[in-house]
């Protein structure tokens, strides 16, 4: 299971560490790919090959998200523990430099670090927004 949340840097080569805590789960190679929010998704290949298999199996409604998420790369940790995040995918997450990783379950996201900040100062400032979908879990 994927889940924490830890601040990185980008490398002057466009690397990133995934922190240790989820190389386990992830094993040695990656698919990395645009995700729905500003951000970018990094799968291990079952759950890559979960998501390929429930996409091939539904009725195709939203062509342009299925090339968003299908134009995806396959990436392998170094010995470091780090993977190349390719320019057009910094580009569409607008990762710069600071990076937030954030487990996810069955993936990780990756975050420009300031635009995930300001996500979070949104969210603290409405919390019955939250309310709302903690009702129906039994905590």
């Amino acid at each position: 299971m994927l889940r924490g949340e830890a601040e990185y840097a980008l490398d002057e080569k466009g690397r990133v560490v995934i922190p240790p805590k989820f190389r386990a789960a992830l094993g040695e190679r990656v698919i990395v790919t645009r995700w729905i929010d500003p951000c970018l998704s990094v799968f291990p290949p079952n759950a890559w090959q979960s998501l390929e298999e429930k996409i091939r199996n539904r009725p195709v409604r939203n062509m342009e998200f299925v090339r968003m998420v299908w134009a995806a790369e396959e990436c392998e940790l170094d010995r470091q523990g780090r993977i190349f995040i390719p320019p057009h995918f910094r580009e569409y997450a607008g990762i710069a430099r600071a990076v937030t990783i954030i487990g996810m379950g069955t993936r990780l996201e990756l975050w420009s670090t300031p635009v995930w900040r300001s996500r979070m100062k949104k969210i603290a400032k409405a919390p019955e927004a939250l309310r709302e979908h903690l009702e129906d879990l039994t905590l």
